[in-house]
């Protein structure tokens, strides 16, 4: 029987992309909301560009074509971003795993991104939120506990609904997770965290081993699209115009841990991030109060006192 596998070295993009599927699913574990992102970058821009052409022919001026493409449909630079860090990491695949000898993913260079402005609560706007937060049901406690959980964790709202009841370690208060990436980290729980959480766990009557779990007589875990909704419900309550959701927690998380003094090393870790510059792209820029207050504190321009000088003896 003729093979109709094409020889390594004959594969085309299109070819290739379902390895690189598989390899994102597999060895990289990425979640599937960034799965479903590189198949959308692969069918709306990628594949339409180079689908059809052999990895191996793949040369600089094809990028440059496609940059130009990006340019002339007045893409944002977070879409032009986006993709073409897309492309980086499936070329890195194509030479690393199927040792086929492409454009070198080094040679394509990122369009500058600014400095997202990053939103967070306020201690005032968080208070507003707990007072909105009805604990006397159920479904009050588990966004209170939800809600103390991320403000003490800053966990990803991925990472918080995969918690189990059992996950978190009564004396160290702490928890290991499986983050982003397939990055093992640990989170630390504070006592009010733990409070909620052992309130809410009081009130259930199920033996469903997940932390956070939804009502009805056959509970299961709750999803990551059966949350935002309660945030934005309790934060019109409390008349915050912000978009409260949990990410929003994430950011008031870091940004918190920055205003008081934490190095951005160490906001980097306790955030799960793989690359310190992520971290400070959102985190390092401190707000003008931060800035000023460093400037008073730190900026001397005073000459030091001449100490008298020692007697002869």
């Amino acid at each position: 029987m003729e093979n109709h596998v094409p020889q390594e070295t004959n594969l085309t993009v299109r070819q290739a992309l379902e390895p690189f599927l598989i390899y994102g699913r597999v060895e990289r574990q990425y979640a599937a909301e960034t799965q479903d992102k590189i198949k959308e970058c692969f069918r709306a821009w990628l594949l339409p560009h180079f689908g059809d052409l052999q990895l191996i022919s793949i040369k600089p001026i094809h990028a440059l074509s496609f940059r130009q493409a990006m340019a002339a449909a007045n893409l944002s630079i977070a879409r032009q971003y986006g993709l073409l860090m897309t492309l980086k990491l499936f070329l890195r695949f194509c030479r690393t795993v199927l040792e086929i000898n492409c454009l070198d993913p080094a040679t394509l260079k990122l369009p500058r991104r600014k400095n997202p402005h990053v939103q967070y609560l306020t201690n005032a706007e968080i208070q507003a939120i707990r007072r909105e937060i009805d604990a006397s049901r159920v479904l009050g406690l588990r966004l209170r506990a939800l809600f103390e959980t991320l403000l003490a964790t800053g966990m990803r709202i991925s990472e918080a609904i995969s918690l189990n009841r059992d996950s978190i370690h009564p004396q160290s208060r702490e928890a290991v997770i499986i983050g982003k990436g397939a990055r093992i980290r640990t989170v630390f729980f504070n006592e009010n965290a733990l409070k909620w959480i052992n309130k809410y766990l009081s009130c259930r009557t199920d033996s469903n081993p997940a932390l956070f779990v939804t009502s009805g007589d056959n509970p299961r875990r709750v999803r990551r699209g059966d949350i935002p909704r309660f945030f934005k419900a309790v934060g019109r309550l409390a008349g915050i115009e912000k978009n409260v959701t949990p990410h929003l927690l994430r950011h008031t998380f870091c940004t918190n841990l920055r205003n008081n003094g934490a190095d951005i090393s160490l906001i980097k870790e306790l955030a799960g991030h793989q690359d310190i510059q992520t971290t400070a792209r959102y985190y390092l820029c401190a707000d003008k109060k931060i800035l000023r207050d460093a400037v008073s504190k730190y900026l001397n321009y005073t000459e030091p006192k001449m100490s008298a000088a020692a007697p002869e003896s």
